[in-house]
């Protein structure tokens, strides 16, 4: 990884990676020429059409996750707002010296206001919010284990298959009861609980370490697609969608959900070696630049250290900032709709629109931060070590910033708020090339594991941030919406700076494939019947 050293062997310089000459197990012969480890262009490639199949699925994770924080916009009949509230509402009629007898005439035959269909307390709204995470909280490491074990692509259309059909049952659900909407919302959780580990786990075998940032961003990235998609589409779906309106949110995305596990079938492969349409060229180099850091790949189930993982700074370091920045991204994923409301006053419409603003430029950064990491790596401008400290230091600490001055602004300044969310978002998107990526830097092979520990921890934000929210955001007042932010930043900055303080940028002894780690391996002998292969180290 970065400035890791290599057996020389295998030494594929990360700025134009050369080709090398090496034996290599499977059906190829065993000398591999310089031609046949040289790296296959990453556009088009087998490698890259599957991080578009994980893009396209992260975005129906989050479309699905999503979902419900649009839909209970129209579906709650809140109570009216306190006299102290900041709404910026606009000037009643007659009160406005504008006002003329056409105000008063529009304003008496303007359509009646919407009706709700549930009248839930704030108390039982943070209740249902909450409730995806409650199922999402205990199916994290089993997912990154199952995956580890028997691999991440049965596992993952699995979990989206069963979540994608619980979303379409929500809307019955919801009109049952309220715990019949949150049991709902629990199996969805729990569903989608697995398939992050699962998805984690796949890149384990599939990035090559010198392109591990950019293709677990453009995967991820897909999370904030489905964020711009389904925010605007949220506000239309409930003003005009048929059976109520909020309810068609939910069946056309659990549709989606059933169309992306088709093209998942067809896309996907636990590894390169099972992969049916992958070129020989593309696949030895995955492996072999994967074995030169990782050491030789066991066909085995590789074992849990438990002990040493959990003991791990290194792993204690990607959870501090995975906590840190899934809370920040929680609070602004369930509570920013109702920022927006509650602070400028935006009508529905608007409110899906310019909600998903600060998602687009997320978008943006996960990959650009994805493409310039591997390349400031690459041309050794910057260590793995050092680039991951500084992409969370900007990530997160800017984040806090920028959420936090967010709240100072006032009415009329609508432009300005909309500015602060969408550069704290912007940045944030930094976060996938540190801690997300690190867990395959120090942990490939149990990195699904130990992702799927971390999301488990990080989920708790998921749970206790609305809860918070609701308790604080009593009266929707601005400076109830500043505590909440300042909270917020407050976990950021020392997420961000805990990570600083213990991650690493190489692989973990424990973690390594080869059993002897640490004593280098001259050359590798292909695999045949009934003789054991030398085990690859580093």
């Amino acid at each position: 990884m970065g400035s890791s050293r290599t057996p020389s062997i295998y030494v594929i310089p990360h700025h134009d990676f050369p080709s090398v000459a090496s034996n290599f197990p499977g059906p190829q012969p065993n000398k591999m020429t310089n031609a046949e480890l040289t790296r296959p262009a990453l556009v088009p490639s087998t490698r890259f059409a599957l991080a578009i199949a994980c893009f396209l699925g992260s975005a129906v994770v989050y479309m699905l996750r999503t979902s419900l924080s649009m839909a209970i916009v129209c579906m709650i009949n809140k109570p009216p707002k306190n006299e102290t509230a900041n709404k910026c509402d606009p000037d009643p009629v007659g009160t406005s010296p504008a006002a003329d007898l056409g105000d008063i005439i529009n304003a008496t035959t303007a359509a009646p206001p919407p009706q709700y269909e549930f009248d839930w307390s704030t108390e039982q709204e943070g209740m249902v919010m909450s409730s995806f995470f409650y199922g999402y909280l205990f199916s994290q490491v089993l997912g990154g284990m199952i995956a580890a074990k028997f691999g991440g692509k049965r596992v993952i259309l699995g979990a989206m298959l069963l979540a994608a059909i619980f979303t379409l049952m929500s809307p019955v659900a919801a009109r049952t009861h309220m715990f019949g909407l949150m049991g709902m919302r629990a199996a969805i959780g729990f569903t989608q609980g697995a398939v992050f580990p699962a998805m984690h786990s796949m890149w384990s075998q599939w990035a090559p370490p010198q392109e591990s940032s950019v293709l677990t961003s453009i995967s991820y990235a897909g999370t904030q697609f489905g964020n711009i998609i389904v925010l605007p589409l949220g506000g239309f779906l409930c003003t005009y969608g048929p059976d109520g309106g909020w309810p068609s949110i939910f069946y056309l995305l659990g549709l989606v959900g059933v169309l992306w596990c088709a093209v998942w079938m067809y896309m996907a492969a636990d590894r390169p070696a099972n992969h049916p349409r992958i070129s020989a060229a593309e696949k030895n180099y995955i492996i072999a630049s994967q074995e030169a850091t990782m050491g030789k790949t066991s066909a085995h189930a590789v074992s849990t250290p438990w002990i040493e993982l959990l003991t791990s700074r290194a792993v204690w370091a990607c959870w501090f900032g995975h906590f840190a920045g899934d809370w920040g991204a929680y609070t602004m994923l369930v509570c920013m709709p109702s920022f927006l409301s509650d602070v400028l006053g935006l009508e529905l419409q608007t409110l899906g629109l310019l909600s998903a603003v600060p998602y687009i430029a997320y978008f943006v950064m996960i990959n650009v931060g994805g493409v310039v990491s591997d390349y400031l790596r690459a041309k050794n401008i910057m260590s793995t070590l050092n680039m991951r400290r500084t992409a969370i230091l900007i990530a997160l600490i800017g984040q806090a910033v920028f959420l936090v001055l967010s709240t100072f602004c006032g009415c009329g300044q609508d432009g300005l708020v909309i500015f602060f969310l969408t550069v704290g978002m912007a940045l944030s998107g930094l976060q996938f090339s540190s801690y997300v990526v690190n867990y395959i830097d120090i942990a490939s092979a149990h990195s699904g594991t130990v992702m799927g520990i971390g999301n488990t921890m990080s989920c708790l934000g998921g749970i206790i941030s609305p809860m918070i929210t609701s308790k604080i955001v009593v009266q929707k007042t601005q400076g109830e919406w500043q505590v909440v932010m300042m909270i917020t930043a407050a976990i950021l900055v020392a997420g961000s700076v805990l990570f600083c303080v213990l991650a690493k940028g190489e692989v973990e002894p424990w973690a390594r494939n080869s059993e002897d780690a640490g004593e280098e391996m001259e050359e590798m002998q292909p695999l045949r019947s009934g003789k054991k292969e030398d085990e690859g180290k580093q």
